[in-house]
């Protein structure tokens, strides 16, 4: 029986910027109703997560922020519980160092406003360059970060911090068991996901051999979702 169904947001329940389509917040309502619980986990920030979620009408969700450092319960603030997850404090030194490296190189460079890792939003393909460099220079410095690209931005966390070890941290504050948990997402950040959840759902992931169903569309995930949560 599953008890939890976790999506990713951008280009999983939502395109990069975009709003939720009005259908796939029906159905994930439709999950809520047969008391199953929700969440979504995402490398941005939690109280961006919070602002996307009220507005969807979506109360009672539970988001995982930061691909997996913090926890938020509900979509009231102050929330209902919010929890930082462990990591080595060697990589807030290494996430200061590079930040400082990066904007010797773009001093202009717009940041997430994240609580623990390291997200620039590069506005050229020259800017992507750029930053990528900086970080292989750095590599040997930097030992205790991992470095996602994402087609607008360039997530960079501690090693410890994975979508994996966000789900994990949080079945140990719920009770909610691996094989419990449904996973759903797209992104090359989801496959820590993939790998802790009993259940995976891929909405056109590049590796298809990674989740148990992928699905073109996040409409024709949700359906399958609400059928065999049933």
């Amino acid at each position: 029986m599953y008890k939890l169904v976790v999506f990713d947001l951008d280009d999983t329940l939502a395109a990069v910027g975009e709003a939720a389509l009005g259908e796939t917040l029906t159905l994930i309502k439709n999950i809520e109703k047969t008391g199953v619980n929700v969440a979504v986990c995402s490398g941005k920030p939690v109280y961006y997560l919070c602002g996307f979620m009220r507005q969807a009408g979506i109360k009672n969700i539970i988001m995982v922020g930061e691909n997996g450092a913090v926890v938020q319960f509900g979509t009231s603030l102050p929330p209902k519980r919010f929890v930082f997850f462990p990591y080595l404090p060697e990589a807030d030194n290494e996430i200061a160092f590079l930040k400082k490296e990066i904007d010797k190189l773009i001093p202009d460079i717009w940041y997430q406003p994240n609580q623990v890792a390291l997200t620039p939003f590069p506005r050229s393909e020259e800017e992507f360059n750029i930053i990528q460099a900086c970080i292989h220079s750095c590599r040997e410095k930097i030992p205790h970060l991992t470095v996602y690209q994402h087609c607008d931005s360039i997530d960079i966390t501690p090693s410890e911090i994975t979508k994996y070890t966000g789900l994990q941290h949080l079945s140990d504050i719920t009770g909610i068991k691996a094989e419990e948990i449904i996973a759903v997402g797209d992104g090359v950040n989801d496959y820590p996901m993939f790998e802790y959840a009993k259940y995976r759902v891929g909405v056109h992931v590049e590796h298809p051999e990674a989740v148990d169903k992928n699905f073109d569309t996040i409409k024709e995930a949700l359906e399958h979702i609400c059928e065999i949560i049933k």
